[in-house]
Order: structure tokens, then C-alpha cells, then sequence
């Protein structure tokens, strides 16, 4: 979990978001929200959720993306407030939620205000 917070404070994105892309507890891949990137998945994934502006591409996607092998779990770390350090909630956007569930994840651990959250998919 600490590990999904540090990934988040490499984010340069207003919304300073971090995922872990796990299988059996190894971590696999990360990926961090940017502003400035695309992917045509995430395109996609938007147009199909009736989001087709949010086409900057999102940590969970980006972790995604990068994964080439099989996952069962993901981590997104939310980071913001005052000093942009502060947990905020993660949880997976309707577009990173049909991503993930495309891809078979079925552990999600995601960061509120208060800490880490959990669901199984």
C-alpha cells in the first residue's frame, strides 16, 4: 500500500493518482495519471462508458497498458489537499472500472480520505 503512494507522488497530473498492477502479491507494473498522454484504450473505454472527453490517460489504464502478463489485483493511490500529499479517494472511475473488469481484476484496493478500501470483483 505504501508502495502505491509513492508511485501516486511520481504523478506531475492535477490529480496525483498511482496504481499497482499485482498477481499472487508480486507487483507486476505501475502506472500514474497523465495529463498531457493518451491511449487509444482509453479512448475507447470512455467513448463506451458515454465519457468520450476523458480521454487523458488514467494510472489504472496506464498500468494496463504496460502489463504483460496476468494480473489479479490492483492498488490506486489518490493523493491531493493542501500540500498534495493528503489521501483522496481512488476509486476507479467507471472507465477504469470497465478496464478492469475487461481485464479479469478481481481484487481492488483503492485509497480514501481515510485510508485503504477494498472490493472484490
Amino acid at each position: 500500500m505504501d508502495y502505491a503512494i509513492k508511485i501516486a507522488q511520481l504523478s506531475r497530473s492535477r490529480k496525483r493518482v498511482g496504481a499497482l498492477l499485482l498477481h499472487k502479491n508480486k507487483i507486476i507494473t505501475h502506472g500514474v495519471n497523465q495529463d498531457t498522454k493518451s491511449h487509444p484504450l482509453q479512448a475507447r473505454l470512455a467513448e463506451a462508458v458515454g465519457l468520450k472527453e476523458k480521454i487523458y490517460l488514467h494510472a489504472e489504464i496506464a498500468a494496463l497498458v504496460k502489463c504483460k502478463s496476468e494480473a489479479d489485483t490492483i492498488v490506486v493511490a489518490r493523493l491531493g489537499g493542501h500540500n498534495r500529499n493528503e489521501l483522496r479517494n481512488a476509486k476507479p472511475c467507471p472507465i477504469c472500472s470497465l478496464a478492469l473488469e475487461k481485464a479479469g481484476i478481481e481484487h481492488i484496493y483503492y485509497t480514501t480520505d481515510e485510508g485503504f478500501l477494498y472490493e472484490y470483483k
